[in-house]
């Protein structure tokens, strides 16, 4: 059974919009079905002399407020929690590709014609001419129909989707587009080896290079030739090329070349 501890039926009104949604959120069905009213036409105000109505499927309305103002339907659902209604034929595309009813507020309609299939809706009130303000048998069957055949339409739409897609996957790889899947998976697995053993070779001579760049040649031949030679004990593979032109555009002395040459040639 719906809860409705937060509902008071003593509350009158209020202009915080908080508060009016938490009213009518949590309203008891009876009085949620006084929220899905309508302004009347002209023709069916004069009738009934009476300016709203309640909302019931099969009455005719017309859009009067929004996106879809002007259009003419059947009501064919209504949601009463969400305060909604729906109209025969007023749908839009979604992405895609299917169609889908309109959420419409009850109050941006107007009712043309009312569903009298219950008498008893109208019984208060003292009606002279019933044909002027209700809507027809047919009018409401062939709206039902039309439901009816979309909704058959997109259930169709679905189901060819599924086949098709039920087919793509039963349909079977042959052996020689198995082979050539096969081989393009080595060769790219080959690739993939290639181009990690390229990296690896590029990264080793990146590092000896920065190595190299690193090593300061002309401060090590700075000194005297002593502590030249202790520096270049301690170097792991040291460029004997870049001492000996270091050596030669510093202090350019005899016994430091000979000395380097011999180690070049050791």
């Amino acid at each position: 059974m719906r809860q409705t501890s937060n509902w008071s039926s003593s509350w009158k009104s209020s202009t915080d919009p908080q508060k009016q949604r938490k009213y009518r959120q949590n309203a008891p069905n009876h009085v949620k079905d006084n929220f899905i009213s309508a302004n009347l036409s002209e023709v069916i105000r004069e009738e009934l002399d009476t300016r709203n109505l309640g909302l019931r499927n099969g009455d005719r309305i017309k859009v009067m407020r929004g996106d879809h103002k002007g259009r003419e339907g059947i009501v064919n659902r209504i949601d009463r929690d969400n305060q909604k209604v729906y109209v025969n034929g007023i749908t839009e595309t979604a992405v895609d590709g299917s169609k889908n009813q309109v959420p419409l507020r009850p109050s941006n309609l107007q009712i043309q014609g009312l569903n009298l299939s219950d008498e008893k809706r109208v019984s208060e009130f003292a009606i002279d001419d019933f044909e002027s303000i209700k809507v027809s048998e047919d009018e409401v069957e062939e709206a039902l129909e039309q439901d009816e055949e979309a909704e058959m339409i997109e259930q169709l739409q679905d189901g060819d989707d599924t086949e098709e897609d039920e087919e793509k996957e039963d349909e079977g790889v042959s052996e020689e587009e198995l082979k050539k899947i096969e081989e393009e998976i080595e060769e790219e697995l080959d690739q993939e080896a290639s181009d990690q053993e390229d990296d690896s070779e590029a990264e080793k001579e990146s590092e000896e290079e920065e190595d190299e760049a690193s090593t300061d040649y002309d401060g090590i031949v700075s000194g005297t030739i002593g502590e030249a030679k202790d520096a270049i004990e301690e170097i792991d593979s040291p460029d004997y090329e870049a001492l000996i032109e270091a050596e030669k555009s510093g202090k350019n002395r005899k016994t430091m070349i000979e000395y380097l040459e011999g180690k070049k040639e050791d």
